[in-house]
């Protein structure tokens, strides 16, 4: 069973993370590193961790993600630290609301229930979190009000957590996807029975 968690992860650690969870065969080390943009030492360190904790585990040639325990312990040490965002309500359907907001903005990066039903479609999204900057004049101008708080919003619009996460990105229905990692650590914050049943779908894609 994982651990709590109290020290963050950095962006070196968490592109390495996200990558190991996007492998479908056992990953090399070099390659991890590689992807990373950090040193094998510092690979090695993670890996460590991460197995110690029971995340991770080494497969002859390589390492695999638990993808059962991953994604929890990832938006534990990484996908929470991100809690700066504006929230946002609009009365139309939510997908209708993001591909506004894609089509001004095509640099957007799309992650909650509109991008989760994109991967693979489960159910009709209420909810979507936008990473990027987006002018408060912009939502004005699509029709999008302030909500009270992240209950009653719509769309959340979060900054850019960094440069790799920019790059893991992945392209579905014709608009910048979250991560695989990143998008169901999102849905485990978003929280909900409905959200934890389409984690179980996309930790079902590796195997």
């Amino acid at each position: 069973m994982a651990t709590t968690r109290t020290r963050r992860w950095g962006a070196g650690k968490a592109a390495m993370v996200r990558h190991l969870y996007a492998t479908r065969e056992p990953a090399m080390q070099v390659d991890l590193a590689a992807h990373a943009g950090v040193s094998q030492p510092a690979v090695s360190q993670y890996l460590s961790s991460l197995r110690e904790n029971g995340d991770v585990s080494f497969e002859d040639p390589g390492w695999r993600a638990n993808r059962d325990q991953l994604p929890a312990s990832y938006w534990q040490g990484y996908g929470s630290r991100f809690v700066s965002q504006s929230c946002w309500y609009r009365i139309d359907a939510v997908q209708a609301q993001v591909d506004d907001l894609v089509e001004r903005q095509p640099e957007l990066i799309v992650s909650g229930d509109v991008a989760a039903d994109a991967v693979r479609p489960w159910k009709v999204p209420v909810v979507a979190i936008v990473y990027g900057s987006v002018e408060d004049s912009s939502m004005d101008k699509l029709g999008f009000v302030r909500a009270d708080t992240a209950a009653a919003a719509t769309v959340l619009v979060r900054p850019v957590p960094d440069g790799s996460f920019r790059r893991d990105a992945i392209v579905a229905s014709e608009m910048n996807v979250a991560p695989h990692l990143h998008l169901v650590a999102d849905l485990i914050g978003l929280g909900g029975d409905d959200r934890l049943e389409a984690v179980q779908r996309f930790e079902e894609l590796g195997r």
